[in-house]
Formats: C-alpha cells, structure tokens, sequence
C-alpha cells in the first residue's frame, strides 16, 4: 500500500467524481461515497485478514462533513480497529482533494463492521487454524 498522509491509516483507493455521481444540486450523493467506502473498506480488511467469504454488517458512526463535486478526486483511508471470534471492524475516512487548487477537506468517517462466512454461516475466523496458518505466512 502506498504511504498514507492520514496518521495511523492506509490508502486504499482513489474515484474521480463525474456526472452519474452527482444529485441534481451538483453535489456527490452520499450513498455513491458510502458504496465507495463500504468496497474500499472490504478490500482492505481482505488484504489485512487473509480471507474473503465476508459480509458488511453494520456501517456505525457515519459522518458526511463536506460535499464533492464534478472533477473532485476520492480518496479513501482504513485502518482495523479490532477483531472479535467472526468479525472485524476497520475505521474509513474519505477525503476530497480538487485538483485545480490542491484544496483537500475531509469529507466521510465512518466505522464498519464486517462478519466472516463459511458456507453462508458465521464463521469464528479468527480462532480457526486457516487465520494462524495464513499469520504464519505473512511472518518474515
């Protein structure tokens, strides 16, 4: 992952804002950010957790504080905040930056909450020999 400007937080992805994507006030839709994010956000805990049968369970403490518009670039930030015996939570801020003027404002936080699966069941991941055999691997 590339370095991060966001202390304590990995860059996960970046959108281009373009016309589908805006309300009919110009303004970005919140919803089209928080699918954003909730994808980003997945990606992340995947590539940080060594598995992918996942489901989003909860999106806690969203927090829009700035709109996008037309040409603005996304970026998105996670970091995991904590594991349970199934789940893992990662926290996500999202920041617009336009580019014509290098102004960059936060724009979403939000926390969210994902449950591992195994054939269509919760499964108790973290406490399975397949999560300790994929730690042993990522070992130097």
């Amino acid at each position: 992952m590339a370095q991060s400007p966001v202390e304590g937080f990995d860059l996960v992805t970046r959108h281009l804002v373009i016309e589908r994507d805006l309300n009919p006030a110009g303004n970005l839709f919140g919803g089209t950010v928080l699918a954003w994010l909730d994808e980003a956000t997945a990606v992340y805990v995947i590539e940080r957790i060594g598995y992918t049968d996942l489901v989003t369970i909860n999106m806690d403490d969203v927090n829009f504080k700035a709109p996008g518009h037309r040409g603005d670039i996304v970026t998105i930030y996670s970091r995991v905040v904590r594991t349970g015996n199934s789940s893992v939570t990662a926290e996500s801020k999202a920041f617009i930056e336009e580019p014509a003027t290098g102004e960059r404002r936060e724009t979403i936080t939000c926390t969210v909450t994902f449950v591992c699966l195994k054939h269509r069941r919760k499964y108790e991941y973290f406490k399975s020999p397949e999560y300790r055999q994929w730690l042993e691997r990522q070992a130097p």
